[in-house]
């Protein structure tokens, strides 16, 4: 079955999701440590916290012009030139990185790579068949698994050179690696059947004119209410990942006293498990519409947050490695489904605009939850992550209102 997916992904898709490793492993070598780096260079955790708040709303002015530029330049081109400035630029500050400012500089130039998380997808998913997308995204996770493979490399360099100089030394070998990806595949892609009618429409178009298009295009999403749900849905896991990701490495660090270098441990069993979980669990679960998967998946969550936050401040390896695999049953058994369910809900005519209308929407409601992780950090490592308890609640409450509202659905058609 897993060959099969993987047969059935084919042209732009296949060409992205199959060199995403390129991306992913110098991404993952580097990013868990991303907060003791700042912490490291003088910052505290209130000042980490902003920078993420910052970087998050320079993320929603790019969104808003993301519609704009990607029907404007066309898909491929615009994931070229917006890739290099947002991730090769940021990685170069980071490099380079001695204070506050130039975290929060690298933060506005990484918000150029919004741009592309439309133009991407559109590149991605156009030509392909709805029916496929799972696969697709499942595949993409296991991409993200097969970097974790590479942590402990992050985790030997720092403890052989300290982790100032090992992160330095990532972000370089990133930067090369990410600029292999953009240009090779540029040259394996091409711009979308979609792609080629806008890049004709928008001829003479200003930016304006697009703007206005918005306003048509917020109704037809509030008329949807599947697609009103999944989007919360998606603002929610937006929320706690982007908690996670900064507060995690402060929390196993601080308050459960382990070495840096242990956050290698997390990446490496949580790869194991999620390949396990994409590859013999998630395609059996791809012919189900029903929204209990996903409640599952949450429900790993909330027992990995849990696991965390009742563990005792005493280097305990068992439990670290239960809270890395529930978060990779939760991840690998939730995202791709959640991610999914948001694309299939969107007509590709619509696409670019309701992408760029969709990243405003998380961002807006995600931007204040970096400072308000600081602020909670620096009072409580584990505060954050009792956040984060909140937003899974609050998910199976919205897949209870979207069950609720697929039976009756449902019950009137057959009426």
């Amino acid at each position: 079955m897993v060959r099969d997916a993987a047969v059935s992904i084919k042209g732009n898709a296949r060409s992205c999701v199959f060199m995403e490793p390129l991306f992913t492993i110098p991404h993952t070598m580097y990013t868990s440590y991303m907060t003791l780096y700042m912490l490291e260079l003088g910052l505290n955790k209130s000042q980490v916290g902003m920078i993420t708040s910052l970087g998050l709303a320079a993320h929603i002015f790019f969104a808003l012009i993301s519609a704009y530029i990607t029907d404007k330049l066309g898909r491929r081109y615009t994931t070229l030139i917006f890739d290099t400035i947002g991730w090769v630029g940021s990685q170069l500050i980071w490099a380079l990185a001695q204070n506050i400012y130039f975290f929060a500089a690298a933060s506005i130039v990484n918000a150029f790579g919004r741009i592309v998380m439309n133009s991407w997808h559109c590149l991605m998913l156009e030509d392909s068949k709805p029916a496929i997308r799972v696969h697709v995204f499942n595949f993409l996770q296991i991409a993200g698994i097969l970097a974790g493979f590479f942590a402990p490399f992050g985790a030997l360099l720092i403890n052989r050179m300290t982790l100032i100089p090992a992160m330095r030394a990532m972000l370089l070998f990133s930067i090369v690696s990410m600029i292999a990806l953009f240009y090779i595949r540029h040259n394996f892609v091409t711009e979308t059947e979609m792609g080629k009618q806008k890049m004709e429409e928008m001829k003479g178009v200003s930016m304006w004119g697009v703007f206005k298009a918005y306003v048509p295009a917020i109704r037809r999403i509030l008329k949807e209410r599947l697609l009103v749900i999944a989007l919360l849905l998606r603002s929610l896991n937006f929320i706690q990942l982007t908690i996670r990701n900064t507060f995690l490495a402060v929390l196993v660090t601080e308050r459960l006293g382990f070495p840096t270098e242990t956050m290698a441990v997390f990446h490496v069993f949580g790869a194991i498990v999620t390949l396990v979980t994409l590859t013999l669990i998630t395609p059996y679960l791809s012919q189900i519409t029903r929204r209990w998967p996903i409640s599952l998946g949450i429900f790993f969550h909330i027992g990995a947050t849990a696991v965390l936050l009742l563990s005792p401040p005493a280097q305990n390896y068992p439990l670290l490695v239960l809270s890395a695999i529930l978060i990779a049953l939760g991840t690998g058994i939730a995202a791709p489904r959640i991610d999914a369910l948001v694309a299939n809900t969107i007509a590709n005519e619509d696409r670019s605009i309701v992408n760029a209308i969709v990243s405003v929407i998380i961002l807006l409601l995600s931007t204040p939850f970096g400072y308000i992780g600081g602020i909670l950090s620096d009072i409580d490592p584990r505060l954050p992550f009792l956040l984060t308890l909140s937003v899974f609640l609050v998910c199976l409450m919205l897949l209870r209102v979207a069950a609720s509202y697929e039976k009756q659905r449902d019950t009137a058609a057959v009426v």
